[in-house]
């Protein structure tokens, strides 16, 4: 079995490529999506999260995320103690995903793969890029905020995305074809 990992900055493409992925047959599990999953249903999180920061963390079962991201804003320590929590169940999550994935490659979309630790157990690790005014435009476009906005979490991103530790580079804008470079890609994986 071989997995992928599909990781980049902020408005990269990561969910687009994602998409074309699984329109080739290959799932792919959105990290992201299930740490939210697992927030709200993993015990043993749930059980951390409010050990850590108090009864309020959860309302009724479920995360108040309002009260965490408060907590977590622009407090480095928090957030690694979220993440420490976090982090591990969802690779174990994954790891049990692709096993029950039956098919010969499977991959994991997520922008902190390597903060995650999650790449240690990968074969292939996909850095989708863009150009920097391209990201900028769907950032403001998806999430509602100024350009300014946009180029702060830009440049956060950029700091810790593990960029020098991918093996291929996918290009996300109009000249270059996201499924013509997926092709070429799994057909080098078969030779």
């Amino acid at each position: 079995m071989i997995s992928i990992g599909i990781t980049g900055i902020i408005g990269s493409g990561k969910s687009m490529l994602s998409q074309v992925f699984r329109t080739m047959g290959i799932p792919v599990y959105d990290a992201d999506t299930q740490a939210k999953v697992l927030m709200n249903s993993n015990l043993q999180i749930k059980n951390s999260l409010v050990k850590e920061f108090g009864e309020d963390t959860y309302i009724e079962g479920t995360i108040n995320k309002d009260y965490l991201r408060k907590i977590v804003f622009g407090n480095e320590a928090k957030r690694q103690i979220v993440n420490s929590i976090v982090h591990p169940a969802v690779k174990d999550d994954f790891i049990a995903w692709r096993q029950q994935a039956g098919t010969e490659i499977t991959a994991i979309e997520s922008a902190i793969l390597f903060e995650a630790n999650i790449d240690d157990i990968l074969d292939h690790i996909i850095f989708v890029e863009a150009p920097e005014d391209v990201i900028i435009k769907r950032i403001c476009y998806r999430d509602k905020v100024t350009e300014e906005i946009a180029r702060q979490k830009i440049h956060i991103q950029r700091q810790n995305s593990g960029h020098e530790k991918c093996d291929t580079f996918f290009v996300n804008d109009r000249n270059h074809s996201l499924i013509e470079q997926t092709e070429k890609f799994i057909n080098n994986l078969k030779i």
